[in-house]
């Protein structure tokens, strides 16, 4: 099949962390909802011919050509772009959402012996065939994590919903779209200015001094090898990812919101609070009575914190800024009061935003990508390609009206993840919130074993839904308290 290409984008940036050595990185955003569900069977053609005339990204081909990684912008064409290449419908059957969700993102995408992964979008509309229009149902978004990010399937998820409930639908006539936005490197400036090869000279053997260091973590990993990449020219090995889903009660998230704006805090820097003390007490080290630094690597949206750049709050992409959050010093598990340590987080949160911290992240990185050799290192090394213990993503409230056309369809709740098949954290650990107003959960990981990840994932929950409560998490609550609470629930 001749598609024609638009413009072709080489990956040099963070993107090819993705890719690097035959490896794939799967976004999942899974929408839980009510209403009629025959509405999306009936109008999705039409819907994804909008979408992809509507949003470059969506033509967008992954081509790997001599250990060079291509972005192919394809021209719009609905004779080449079949309706079954980006959506599709599955009876649930005897499965599980959850497990569809882990299948799919531990499955090889390439084709061409290795060489191409097309599409990179597919909605997956997924339901029980016997059950009623109040019964949920799913639609899952899978995405290419070089041309997406958490942000782009909310969007994506959005219009595909305004769009099947449209009753004006197939009057619509979408103008073809053919504007390429900018790589995320482009746009974020180096730092520092003409020291800023030293600095980066630095920063690269920091970056590979932590690296080795992940033989010995806090957090403990079992790898399970994947098998189905024979035909992938790997030099090094790909590595299964499993994945947990949780929800709380659907008052928790206003309950929080409450905590969090009577103490002047954003609902992120509780989250965030409680992730450390989750660790403390699912991975203990010492005597315990101190909450001892920890890094997390976190992910920022960066759309709107970039002057100057062409991306506004609707662009799909990958446009995500990384960096690790560590606190500064121990905290007495005894006397520190719970609040003060979500203030904490809140500041450092806000002081990496502020700073430089994520263009010179971000830029490090890209430039050890440079050589192949730095990430082959890696992956070869005793850490297996991990670059991290563990991750955290909070996607936020979801942005739009969860309820459309007055009903038709409604949004019950939103889980979101990625796995990273080569190089990647031990663990991530995502947060949204949409729908009923419960927190919504998910955790990638390659822990131990499946009931040590599960208690750490429930007990991180169950702090949030602590701390929720301002009856158990008042102004001088200390963490020891908390902990205790959290262990009665």
């Amino acid at each position: 099949m001749a598609y024609q290409v638009n413009s072709t984008v080489p990956i040099r940036g963070l993107e090819k962390y993705f890719y690097a050595d035959g490896s794939w990185t799967i976004i999942v955003d899974v929408v839980h909802l009510t209403g009629n569900r025959s509405l999306i069977t009936t109008n999705a053609s039409y819907t994804i011919q909008c979408l992809l005339k509507r949003y470059p990204p969506m033509r967008t081909r992954l081509r790997v050509n001599n250990n060079q990684h291509l972005l192919d912008i394809l021209e719009y064409n609905s004779e080449y772009f079949s309706n079954d290449l980006f959506f599709s419908t599955v009876p649930i059957g005897n499965n599980t959402w959850e497990n569809l969700v882990e299948t799919r993102c531990n499955e090889n995408p390439y084709c061409k012996n290795g060489t191409e992964i097309f599409p990179l979008f597919h909605f997956m509309l997924v339901y029980d065939d016997k059950q009623s229009d109040d019964q949920l149902f799913h639609l899952i978004l899978f995405s290419n994590h070089c041309v997406a990010d958490g942000r782009s399937g909310i969007i994506l998820i959005n219009d595909f919903l305004t769009l099947v409930t449209s009753p004006n639908l197939f009057e619509i006539s979408e103008p073809n779209n053919n504007k390429t936005l900018p790589l995320i490197g482009e746009l974020i400036p180096r730092p520092f200015g003409i020291l800023y090869p030293l600095v980066s000279f630095i920063g690269k053997r920091i970056a590979k001094h932590n690296f080795h260091q992940l033989v010995r973590t806090r957090i403990p990993f079992k790898s399970i090898p994947l098998t189905n990449c024979q035909f992938i020219s790997c030099q090094t090995q790909l590595y299964k990812n499993k994945f947990l889903f949780a929800s709380t009660s659907t008052d928790v998230y206003e309950k929080l919101h409450q905590q969090c704006r009577s103490h002047e805090l954003t609902i992120n820097s509780s989250l965030f609070a409680c992730l450390l003390l989750a660790v403390h007490r699912c991975f203990p080290i010492g005597k315990n009575t101190q909450l001892k630094p920890f890094e997390i690597s976190n992910a920022f949206d960066m759309r709107m914190r970039l002057p100057g750049s062409p991306l506004t709050t609707s662009s799909v992409g990958f446009f995500v800024g990384l960096h690790e959050l560590k606190l500064k010093k121990s905290y007495s598990i005894r006397s520190t009061q719970f609040w003060s340590l979500a203030l904490e987080s809140m500041s450092m949160t806000r002081n990496s935003l502020k700073r430089h911290w994520i263009p010179l992240t971000m830029h490090v990185f890209a430039d050890l990508l440079k050589d192949d050799r730095n990430l082959r290192e890696l992956g070869q090394s005793e850490s297996e390609g991990r670059v991290c213990e563990l991750g955290f993503s909070n996607l936020g409230k979801y942005p739009f009206s969860c309820d459309y056309q007055q009903g038709v369809l409604k949004i019950r709740g939103l889980h979101f993840g990625n796995n990273c098949s080569g190089y990647r954290p031990g663990t991530n650990m995502y947060v949204a919130c949409a729908g009923d107003g419960q927190l919504d959960f998910s955790m990638v990981h390659e822990i131990e074993t499946d009931e040590k990840a599960k208690e750490f994932f429930d007990y991180y929950i169950r702090l949030v839904e602590t701390c929720a409560d301002r009856t158990s998490c008042t102004n001088e609550t200390t963490l020891e308290q908390l902990l205790t609470r959290a262990d009665s629930r």
